[in-house]
């Protein structure tokens, strides 16, 4: 396991304004459905158990990305809450002419640096992806350059720390077996996306997580 907050990762510095520490970003969140939460809260459980590898995600704070955006927009400008505004107008003419659709998460397994929730089917979250990259980059926000394939999931905890001593690497090795095995039976729930939501999003390395306020919900109404 490493420290998911390492440097390549931080939006910020410590010198820096603190406005660097957000980001606009479109996230699904489930909290509006309990199976998925009472999924992750099972999650947790296993996570909670190696908080000297990996730090578990508290329940507010579960999403699944489907479109980070840079701080400054093509003219070269902070992005304020009037351009998020008209942002999450052009998404949502977009998401109109989408309808919901259902996904099955899981199982959970360990990546390099957190505990990962697979996302299957791909092809309703890539679609989403699709469309709402095509409305803010209309909208005069600057995205991270596509990637060939969009990578539906979720996280369950991030790694705390490098694990660069034997004793860490074994607890390591033990979380892993642990999260590919903790949540039997029942190694996916389901869930319908019918909404998504811009948010101001906040990375926290001081405690290892990503906060974020709910700025507009935007709904697949097709």
């Amino acid at each position: 396991m490493r420290r998911f907050m390492g440097p390549t990762r931080l939006w910020g510095s410590e010198d820096g304004p603190d406005e660097d520490w957000i980001k606009p970003h479109v996230l699904w969140l489930p909290q509006d459905q309990p199976q998925v939460m009472a999924y992750f809260a099972r999650i947790r459980e296993v996570v909670s158990r190696f908080p000297d590898v990996i730090t578990p995600i508290a329940d507010e704070d579960l999403h699944m990305t489907i479109q980070s955006v840079r701080q400054l927009n093509t003219d070269g400008i902070r992005v304020d809450d009037a351009q998020l505004a008209a942002a999450a107008r052009s998404v949502q003419a977009e998401l109109d002419q989408m309808a919901p659709f259902d996904i099955e998460i899981g199982p959970a397994r360990a990546s390099g640096s957190a505990a990962i929730v697979e996302i299957w089917p791909e092809e309703g979250p890539a679609e989403l992806n699709r469309r709402v990259r095509a409305r803010l980059e209309a909208a005069g926000m600057v995205l991270p350059p596509v990637e060939e394939y969009f990578w539906p999931h979720m996280s369950g905890g991030y790694g705390a720390r490098d694990s660069d001593t034997p004793e860490l690497a074994a607890r390591s090795d033990q979380f892993a077996s642990a999260i590919g095995k903790g949540i039997r039976p029942g190694l996916r729930t389901s869930a319908t996306v019918r909404a998504v939501w811009l948010v101001w999003e906040r990375q926290r390395p001081e405690l290892n997580t990503y906060t974020f306020s709910r700025e507009h919900a935007l709904y697949l109404r097709g």
